[in-house]
């Protein structure tokens, strides 16, 4: 992205924060070379610069290299409580062992690199932000939404489960080791009527459509 074809580069500096003065003196030469925009290095040990430029919108590249995943978060959250507004913030050098990142997600980060991603990546994060976007490659945000489907599923499927009564789930336990409704009704001793209606009201809460199906629910749930 040339200086031509962003027409609010005045409004944004890009801050680098970490030890390594070397590495953050050729990423700042990098970055303004392909993005056109002003950066500055924060060179001390701190996650983050001390002071931000109020009148323009600050992205913040926190290096994490060598940082527990502990610091890392509790780094960003003291960020959070004391942050500044149009502070955009993104870390990298991420060790992705750490598995922290739908925390940090969570926690209002922009973007996130592992130690692994190409630098030429990074960029793209800044181009990301300036358009109002979150920056994650392919494969985390895949990750972070396959993880987020398998917690929605979990809550659904205890909903359903706290729904049923004791009874209930008594029935569904006899139904999925292939008890039929005769069977059911004599060891619970009820009617076949009663069986049915419990069946009735089950296949209604945890949304199936026939005893297969229940049954197969059942043995994953109960």
């Amino acid at each position: 992205m040339a200086k031509s074809e962003f027409n609010d580069a005045v409004k944004w500096l890009i801050y680098i924060a970490g030890s390594a003065k070397l590495q953050s003196e050729l990423l700042a030469v990098f970055i303004e070379k392909e993005t056109g925009l002003p950066c500055r290095i924060e060179s001390d040990k701190l996650m983050f610069p001390l002071e931000l430029v109020q009148e323009r919108h600050s992205i913040i590249f926190s290096d994490c290299r060598d940082r527990t995943a502990k610091s890392i978060v509790s780094g960003m959250r003291e960020f959070n409580r004391s942050r500044k507004t149009n502070a955009f913030v993104i870390m990298f050098n991420v060790d992705s062992s750490l598995n922290i990142e739908e925390e940090l997600l969570g926690l209002g980060i922009w973007g996130i690199f592992h130690e692994e991603d190409p630098p030429s990546s990074l960029p793209l994060g800044v181009k990301a932000i300036c358009k109002g976007e979150i920056w994650l490659s392919r494969q985390l945000m895949s990750s972070c939404l396959e993880n987020f489907r398998r917690r929605s599923s979990g809550n659904d499927q205890s909903e359903k489960i706290n729904s049923l009564t004791k009874r209930e789930c008594e029935v569904l336990k006899m139904l999925s080791v292939g008890s039929g409704n005769d069977q059911i009704a004599t060891d619970l001793c009820v009617s076949i009527h009663t069986v049915r209606s419990h069946l009735y009201r089950i296949f209604k809460k945890i949304d199936v459509a026939n005893r297969h199906q229940a049954s197969i629910w059942a043995n994953r749930n109960l």
